[in-house]
């Protein structure tokens, strides 16, 4: 099968290796790889890893191998899942079923590789804030993949969505997505206008969290 692996001096740091398949665990699938998702941390980590370190964590395919154990959906079954040991781009990847889920007949594939990473760090983040019903919750960087979900995560919460973004041509696509208001700002000084809030989710982080940390009720 191929994969792909940091290539550190390769375009775009990754390169096409050929490999064999994976033998899964007992308590594993072996799945056929659909489609998968990048995101910011693994392609940062594929220009310095060394050469041939596989890559890859949210993964969406088919069930080619039920695991041994038992555990886990039945063969030519659609999942969604994570691999922890960061193997996912690839033909085939074998990933425990913790890490694995069934995806619904409505949700495509593409869709679905969006889920593991963005989305269950938009869900923990937004959970720590609870009872956000009637609450302000401000999100930064929102236009990234956890700053979409937090905003739609936090209106079925029942909280109006402050967005924090950098440009103004991206206003409409974060009001698309949940945002109540929305601030353009480098700074997050502009944010105070709707302060407090019960809860920030930060996808900048820096000097800019640091400042915000002041409108929190």
């Amino acid at each position: 099968m191929r994969r792909l692996v940091s290539s550190p001096d390769a375009v775009g740091n990754l390169t096409f290796q050929d490999t064999e398949v994976p033998t899964p665990k007992a308590n594993e699938c072996l799945i056929r790889v659909k489609a998968f998702s990048m995101n910011r941390g693994e392609l940062k980590r594929s220009q310095n890893d060394p050469l041939g370190t596989p890559i890859g964590w949210d993964v969406v395919g088919v069930v080619e191998q039920t695991a041994q154990d038992g555990s886990g959906p039945p063969t030519g079954t659609n999942i969604v899942a994570l691999s922890i040991r960061s193997e996912g781009w690839a033909e085939y990847v074998a990933i425990s079923t913790r890490f694995l889920a069934i995806i619904p007949q409505s949700i495509s594939h593409t869709d679905a590789a969006t889920l593991p990473v963005a989305g269950l760090t938009a869900l923990y983040a937004v959970e720590k804030g609870s009872r956000l019903l009637g609450s302000r919750v401000l999100i930064t960087g929102a236009t990234g993949g956890v700053g979409l979900f937090a905003m739609q995560l936090a209106r079925m919460m029942g909280a109006s969505v402050v967005a924090q973004i950098r440009q103004p041509a991206q206003e409409a696509f974060v009001g698309d997505y949940g945002a109540d208001e929305v601030v353009v700002t480098e700074t997050g000084q502009e944010a105070e206008q709707f302060a407090p809030y019960r809860l920030i989710v930060d996808g900048v982080g820096g000097e800019l969290v640091r400042k915000l940390t002041a409108f929190l009720a």
